[in-house]
């Protein structure tokens, strides 16, 4: 985030290229290679569907969260653009730049299995409803052909289709390979991604939100985990050895998407109050949340 404010104050514009480049870089190299690596050092079919429960619950969080902030901008008597803002915000959470690093680090790499097939089924929900909604609210023509593609072509969803095909067939990814990546790419992959949110999210101040931030903080940091947990304890499933589960509930209290801001700006939305919520947000996830959860793991 310092980054981008000495960025924006000297007008350094090789950085501004450079975080350009990284960003092609983590959306076709990272995001796919930790797809891929995390997802096959799994050699069962068994063991990724039972993983699947980590997509039920992204679902899940997904949609309670997005109704919820509907009905609060309803009551507020917000306009469309406002609610719309509200609903990805609280609804779509940072699942692949800030929840990757933030799982590996709480749980370890034996997490990210879950942890891909969670951020994939948000991400791809994310990619499918906030471009419709932010069009709906630009007033923009959106046609399902162009819609579907956006998803389509999304590097990290190829990556994911690639790991279960290998799985199905049983091939295997050469231990070596994935042994390297655990000790030479992942920490430095994961300390690139941290430093791209950072650079990504701009500095806003915070007058005149105060009633978004705490509406989507709630909803964020408190209603999506306790839901999240109360399932777990629902089906009757043992959090305490289930890295899956455990997966699940770190992802969902993850801030809102990053995303959402490239939607914003891309739709010529209110840039101000979606990066004042993402901002804000993540230093309270990364400063107060995720400590307080990784505590309640160990």
């Amino acid at each position: 985030m310092g980054l981008r404010v000495v960025s924006t104050r000297f007008r350094i514009r090789g950085l501004d290229r450079a975080f350009k480049f990284l960003n092609v870089f983590a959306v076709w190299v990272i995001l796919p290679a930790v797809v891929f690596f995390s997802t096959t050092r799994y050699y069962r079919l068994n063991e990724i569907v039972w993983f699947g429960n980590a997509l039920l619950f992204g679902f899940i969080s997904v949609g309670a969260c997005f109704v919820s902030a509907v009905a609060i901008s309803h009551l507020a008597k917000d306009d469309r653009k406002t609610t719309i803002a509200m609903a990805l915000n609280s609804a779509f959470m940072n699942v692949t730049y800030l929840g990757f690093p933030a799982v590996y680090a709480i749980l370890g790499p034996n997490a990210l299995a879950p942890a891909a097939l969670f951020a994939m089924g948000v991400g791809t929900l994310n990619i499918i409803f906030g471009t419709a909604l932010a069009s709906s609210a630009a007033k923009k023509r959106l046609t399902p052909r162009s819609l579907a593609t956006k998803v389509l072509t999304f590097p990290a969803v190829f990556a994911l289709i690639a790991a279960l095909i290998f799985i199905a067939f049983q091939a295997r990814v050469p231990s070596v390979a994935i042994d390297a990546f655990d000790a030479y790419l992942t920490m430095p992959f994961f300390a690139l991604m941290l430093l791209l949110v950072g650079y990504q999210i701009p500095l806003v101040s915070p007058r005149g939100y105060s009633e978004e931030l705490t509406t989507v903080g709630v909803l964020r940091f408190i209603v999506s985990p306790i839901i999240t947990f109360v399932m777990i304890l629902a089906l009757g499933l043992d959090f305490s050895t289930s890295l899956s589960l455990k997966a699940s509930l770190v992802l969902s209290v993850m801030p809102p998407a990053v995303f959402n801001i490239i939607l914003a700006h891309n739709f010529k939305l209110d840039d101000k109050l979606y990066g004042a919520i993402v901002f804000y947000l993540t230093l309270i996830s990364i400063f107060v949340v995720l400590p307080v959860i990784a505590t309640f793991m160990l």
